[in-house]
C-alpha cells in the first residue's frame, strides 16, 4: 500500500514572520504599558486632587460650624487665624476689620494678631498699641485689588514689598505680610486677613489661594453674624439703660441732685474714665463746668459740684466741648496723636455731646477715656478702648433725656428760688423741712439756723434800697459758701433781711460752731457798693429737733425764732441756741 505524505517546502530567502514582529510588538506593549503607567499616575493625582478637595471641604465644613458656634469677636477671629496658620505654617497673622472710631473716615484696624509684636512706633515716634495699628481706605492699586475679593501677594519672590508707596505711607512693615485675604460680604469688604511667610522662609502657594478665598468667606459670614449680634447686644443694654436712666431720673426735680446723676449715669454706662457737664451762660456766651464726675479725687469733685471751687469756662468753638456746642453736634476724638494733652492726665479720647431742648442750647456732656475691670472689682484706664458709633448714639439719647429734664428742673428750682439772693424760697424750705422730719431718726439731731441782719431798715434808709438789695445777695453769698448745698446744708431766704439754714443729722453744738462762723464772716467782711465799702452784721437763732422733739415743723421754728430774739435783745451780733427749753448764748472754746 502506498502512502502519501504532504511535505511542505520552506524558500529560505523568506523571513518568518513571527521574528519579524517582534520588537515591533515589544515597542507597542512598552508603548502601552507606559500609557496605562502615566493614566494611573493621573489618576493618582486626580485622586489625591480629590482627596485634598474633598479635605478642603471637610475643614471649610468643620471650619464653619465651629465659626458659627463662636459669639465673641475676637474668639472667632482668634480661631479663623488658627486655622489658617495650621492650614500653611504662618508664622504670623493679622486680621483687620472695618473701624468705626473715625466717624469721617473710613479705616481698617487690627482686631487680632499673632507673631506681631504687641506695640509699633506711631508717626509721632511714641509707641502705639498693635490693636490701634490702621490703615485708612483709599482708591489705590491695592485697595482696587481687595475690592475684587482675590487673595493676592503684598510681596515679590525677593520678598521686597510690591505695593512700596502704600507700605512706606501707612507702615505696613509693621503686618510681617506676605499674602493678603479679603473677607468679602457681599460686595462689602467686612476686613483682610494678612499672612506671613511659612515657617520654612516660604511663601504660601498660588495653588492654596483658591482655599483661602473659600475659607475667608466662610470666616466673612461669621464675622458678620458676630458683628451684628454683638451690635444688637448693645443697642438693646443702651435701649435697657436709657429706660433705667428715664425712670431713676424723671421725678427728680432738684437742679443739681438731676446734673449729677445724669453725668453719673453717663459715666456708667459708657464705661469712661470721668467726665463732666458744662451749662451754657445765656449773659456771658461761655460754657461753665457744673458738674464733674468718674475717677476725679472725691474732694476736689465735692469742691466743684457743691460750687466751692472756681472752674475754667469755656467759649464757643474753644476745646472740643466748644465746638460740639458750636456746631450742635457731638465730636468724637479718638487718635490720641490729634488731641491737644494740657492736663496731667493723659487723654486717649474724648467724646462730647450737646445738650439742645426746643433749639435751644443747654449745654455740654464731655466723657474722657475708658475703663475696664481690674482683678480688685474695681477699674482701670483701658489705653486701647475708644468711643464708638454706638457710644455715640447712646449718648445722643442721655442727652436728648437730660436737656429736657434740667429744662423741667430749671423750671422748678426758679419756683422755689428766690431771685435776688439765689438761695432757696420760704415755701421750699417748710418743703424740705417737713421731709427731712419725716425722714428723721430718734438718734439723728435736725437744726434749723435763723439769722437777721442787724438794723436793716436803718440800712436801708441810710444808702438806699439798691444798697440794701446789694448787701441781701453778698451776704447770701457769703452763707452759700459756709453751707454748701449737698454737704453741710441748705440755705434759704425766709423774707425781708431773714435767712435759714438747714442742718441735717447735724449735732446742736456742731451746728453752733458752723453758725458762729458764718456770723464771724459776715462781722470780718464788707461790701463795696459805688465805691464805698458796706459793712453789716447778722444775729442768729439755732435750735434742734432731737429725739423728744414735737412733732411737725412749728414747734422747731418757734424756738429758733425765740433764740433769735434773744439774740437781738442781747446787743445783736451774737448767736444764742434753745436747748431742752433753755436758751443759752454762744461762747467760744
Amino acid at each position: 500500500m502506498k502512502v502519501k505524505t504532504h511535505m511542505t517546502f520552506v524558500d529560505p530567502r523568506q523571513k518568518s514572520t513571527d521574528n519579524v514582529d517582534l520588537p515591533a510588538r515589544l515597542t507597542a506593549l512598552t508603548d502601552e504599558l507606559a500609557a496605562m503607567r502615566a493614566e494611573r499616575e493621573l489618576f493618582r493625582e486626580k485622586a489625591v486632587h480629590l482627596d485634598n478637595t474633598v479635605f478642603q471641604m471637610r475643614a471649610l465644613l468643620q471650619s464653619g460650624k465651629g465659626f458659627s458656634e463662636i459669639l465673641d469677636l475676637h474668639a472667632l477671629l482668634e480661631a479663623f487665624m488658627a486655622v489658617c496658620r495650621e492650614r500653611y505654617g504662618s508664622i504670623s497673622s493679622t486680621v483687620m476689620l472695618l473701624d468705626d472710631l473715625d466717624p469721617d473716615d473710613m479705616f481698617y484696624r487690627v482686631r487680632a494678631y499673632f507673631g506681631v509684636p504687641d506695640t509699633y512706633a506711631g508717626p509721632d515716634g511714641e509707641s502705639e498699641e498693635t490693636y490701634l495699628f490702621r490703615i485708612p481706605h483709599d482708591h489705590g492699586l491695592i485697595w482696587q485689588l481687595i475690592h475684587q475679593g482675590d487673595v493676592f501677594s503684598v510681596r515679590d519672590m525677593r520678598k521686597a514689598p510690591r505695593f512700596h508707596t502704600a507700605f512706606r505711607k501707612w507702615h505696613l512693615d509693621i503686618l510681617r505680610s506676605d499674602v493678603w485675604v479679603p473677607l468679602m460680604r457681599g460686595s462689602k469688604v467686612l476686613g483682610i486677613l494678612t499672612l506671613g511667610e511659612c515657617e520654612d522662609g516660604s511663601q504660601i502657594s498660588e495653588a492654596d489661594y483658591a482655599f483661602l478665598q473659600e475659607i475667608a468667606a466662610v470666616a466673612a459670614t461669621n464675622v458678620d453674624s458676630t458683628l451684628k449680634y454683638e451690635k444688637n447686644s448693645r443697642i438693646l443694654t443702651n435701649l435697657r439703660t436709657l429706660y433705667d436712666v428715664n425712670q431713676q431720673l424723671s421725678n427728680v426735680n432738684d437742679f443739681k441732685q438731676l446734673t449729677i446723676e445724669t453725668l453719673a449715669s453717663a459715666v456708667e454706662a459708657l464705661h469712661a474714665q470721668k467726665a463732666n457737664l458744662m451749662l451754657f451762660n445765656t449773659e456771658t456766651q461761655r460754657l461753665e463746668i457744673k458738674v464733674v464726675w468718674g475717677n476725679i479725687p472725691k474732694q476736689t469733685r465735692d469742691a466743684i459740684n457743691e460750687g466751692r471751687l472756681e472752674t475754667k469756662s469755656f467759649a464757643l468753638g474753644e476745646g472740643v466741648s466748644g465746638r460740639a456746642a458750636k456746631i450742635r453736634k457731638p465730636i468724637r476724638a479718638n487718635d490720641r496723636a490729634k488731641i491737644a494733652q494740657v492736663g496731667r492726665n493723659e487723654v486717649y479720647c474724648i467724646l462730647s455731646v450737646p445738650l439742645i431742648y426746643a433749639g435751644e442750647l443747654q449745654g455740654v456732656m464731655t466723657l474722657t477715656n475708658k475703663v475696664k475691670p481690674d482683678a480688685e472689682g474695681g477699674t482701670v484706664l483701658d489705653t486701647l478702648a475708644r468711643f464708638g458709633e454706638d457710644d455715640e448714639h447712646l449718648m445722643l439719647s442721655l442727652a436728648d433725656q437730660a436737656a429736657a429734664n434740667l429744662h423741667k428742673a430749671r423750671l422748678y428750682t426758679a419756683s422755689i428760688t428766690d431771685r435776688l439772693t439765689g438761695l432757696f424760697n420760704a415755701r421750699h424750705l417748710e418743703t424740705r423741712l417737713e421731709r427731712l422730719l419725716a425722714q428723721r431718726t430718734p438718734e439723728q439731731v435736725l437744726c434749723l439756723g435763723v439769722t437777721d441782719i442787724d438794723h436793716f431798715k436803718k440800712f436801708n434808709d441810710t444808702y438806699g434800697h439798691k444798697a440794701g438789695d446789694h448787701v441781701l445777695a453778698e451776704t447770701a453769698r457769703v452763707m452759700r459758701e459756709c453751707f454748701p448745698e449737698g454737704s453741710a446744708g441748705s440755705t434759704f431766704r425766709y423774707g425781708g433781711e431773714e435767712f435759714c439754714v438747714l442742718l441735717p443729722n447735724t449735732p446742736i453744738e456742731e451746728a453752733e460752731r458752723l453758725l458762729e462762723g458764718y456770723r464771724k464772716r459776715i462781722d470780718e467782711s464788707s461790701f463795696l457798693w459805688e465805691g464805698k465799702a458796706l459793712k453789716v452784721s447778722v444775729s442768729i437763732g439755732v435750735a434742734g429737733a432731737g429725739a423728744a422733739a414735737t412733732p411737725g415743723t412749728q414747734p422747731l421754728f418757734e424756738a429758733a425764732d425765740e433764740a433769735l430774739f434773744a439774740s437781738k435783745s442781747g446787743g445783736r451780733n451774737r448767736l444764742t441756741s434753745k436747748v431742752a427749753g433753755v436758751l443759752r448764748p454762744y461762747v467760744p472754746l
